[in-house]
């Protein structure tokens, strides 16, 4: 979350997606359900929705979710009002409503950092969230940058490897570069400099 806190002095727009999402709806005061959550770190993304706003900025909350009863490929998904998702849902994906709204800002956007799926684009009943995002950065005419793993994969998922300007294969270094900690082979390649 420390990331999301330094990215919040910079950045126009902080869009959260995954289990980070699910965590900013609990810091928002609405259900997650059964939900991948981290709750220890609500106060933080409560600070960063404040830090944002004090500066004019936004972290748009997903309004609606695509939920299912179990972590399965054919467990039946559901779209949902963010506000009905039940104690026993899992929040799979972002609803359409959600999406469309990302990928206005998206559209907008001068430079796209992305880092992470917004859901479990793996199963295909819940790969419409990321798959819009996807789109919609591949159509931006802002640079991108995308980095991680799991982004990696749903960059080669829905064709896109072409049209996002920088990929990094780093995820977590990706994360603390952005953040401005010191990355050791960077430090060594500096010094040689």
């Amino acid at each position: 979350m420390s990331i999301l806190l330094s990215l919040a002095d910079k950045v126009d727009q902080l869009i959260v997606g995954g289990g980070i999402a699910n965590t900013f709806l609990l810091a928002a005061g609405l259900p997650i359900g059964k939900s991948l959550a981290e709750p220890d770190q609500v106060a933080q993304a409560r600070a960063v929705i404040e830090k944002m706003r004090a500066r004019g900025a936004d972290v748009p909350i997903p309004v609606d979710v695509v939920v299912g009863k179990a972590f399965a490929a054919d467990t039946p998904a559901k779209v949902k009002d963010v506000k009905d998702v039940e104690a026993d849902d899992y929040i799979f994906d972002i609803g359409p409503q959600t999406t469309a709204k990302l990928a206005a800002i998206l559209k907008n956007a001068a430079t796209i950092v992305w880092n992470g799926p917004l859901g479990v684009f793996e199963f295909e009943s819940f790969a419409a969230g990321t798959q819009g995002v996807s789109l919609a950065i591949a159509e931006s005419t802002g640079f991108s940058i995308a980095g991680g793993g799991d982004t990696l994969a749903a960059i080669a998922k829905f064709g896109i490897t072409d049209k996002v300007d920088y990929i990094s294969t780093g995820g977590g270094a990706f994360l603390e570069f952005l953040e401005g900690k010191v990355l050791p082979a960077v430090e060594v390649l500096e010094s040689r400099a």
